[in-house]
């Protein structure tokens, strides 16, 4: 596995372990291309922050001149979105560089609204996660390439929430003939990776695992979750050693084509498409309760509308992208 040189840009960061409790007093750090706010540069703000503290990245595209290390600090990091809630803050490693190396994280670390592109790296083309364990939301990884392993993230000892997030034309290949190549969106070394209404799609790996793949100590879960259309010459969506384990949590699709998997809703509980979760798609829902296959209340596809499907609902209640 050579999971070792995973370490290697950590071993050198004198990091802290998380003792420390969230400062009182939070800020709010702010970061634009045209010099009104606080910082210019994402990899600086960052850098500045503490924990508690909120990154907001204004929409634009920053072309990253180093790779955002986040160490042992919790951060909301929140890029901006656009009218239909589509990310519009684009992180790009410029064919360069890994975006993020994370480690000793936890999940009230938060990424959200970003699209992170054009990362390089050897282990992660994006991201290289170590004992990390942070919520992206509403994130958008495109174009990302590792040489070995995971072409948008590896994970080693992590345990990664994705919710809302799309994986989309990422690439595991080492053109020199290396060790065998393996994941095009993500390798699980040893970890969870968490799918909550994702879609994963176009990725490549040039061995094993067009869009995932797990180590004998790797676990996915899927909730919600599109996986199709990816390729690979062995397991083109997802691979696994012995001992990985997939768990469908309910309305998981992994298939060849992803036209044969259903068309999700445009939002999560809006049931009468309207753009908004409200009173109208609660009734319907209680409408429904019970048995239902196939119908849309039936949010996680479980065959029943009940308390998950009503859960999922509130959670999602008021305007939706």
């Amino acid at each position: 596995m050579h999971s070792h040189r995973t370490f290697a840009a950590f071993l050198a960061l004198p990091f802290t372990v998380l003792a420390a409790a969230v400062p009182a007093h939070a800020a709010t750090i702010t970061v634009c291309p045209g010099g009104s706010c606080n910082f210019t540069d994402p990899v600086a703000a960052i850098a500045a922050a503490a924990s508690g503290d909120t990154i907001e990245i204004a929409a634009g595209t920053y072309a990253l001149a180093g790779t955002i290390n986040l160490v042992g600090k919790q951060l909301v990091i929140r890029g901006a979105v656009d009218a239909a809630g589509n990310p519009a803050t684009v992180l790009s490693g410029g064919g360069m560089r890994q975006v993020f190396n994370l480690a000793v994280l936890y999940p009230n670390t938060s990424i959200e609204n970003l699209v992170i592109t054009n990362g390089r790296g050897d282990y992660g083309g994006a991201i290289n996660l170590y004992g990390a364990s942070p919520v992206f939301r509403n994130c958008a990884f495109r174009n990302n390439r590792a040489k070995w392993k995971g072409g948008v993230m590896f994970l080693n000892d992590s345990s990664p929430t994705l919710i809302d997030c799309e994986l989309t034309a990422n690439v595991v290949r080492d053109d020199g003939g290396g060790i065998a190549e393996a994941g095009g969106a993500v390798f699980v070394s040893t970890g969870t990776l968490t799918l909550e209404g994702c879609t994963l799609s176009g990725n490549t790996s040039d061995h094993f695992g067009g869009a995932i793949y797990m180590s004998s100590a790797g676990i996915v879960t899927l909730s919600s979750t599109r996986i199709c259309g990816n390729t690979a010459p062995i397991s083109p969506q997802i691979g696994f050693n012995p001992g990985g384990v997939v768990t469908d949590l309910g309305g998981a699709c992994v298939m060849t084509a992803c036209s044969d998997c259903p068309v999700s809703p445009a939002c999560t509980g809006d049931l009468d498409g309207n753009g908004f979760v409200d009173g109208t798609d609660l009734g319907d829902l209680l409408a429904a309760w019970g048995q239902c296959s196939g119908c849309p209340a039936d949010i996680d596809g479980n065959g029943f509308v009940d308390g998950t499907d009503l859960g999922t609902m509130l959670g999602a209640w008021g305007t939706c992208r």
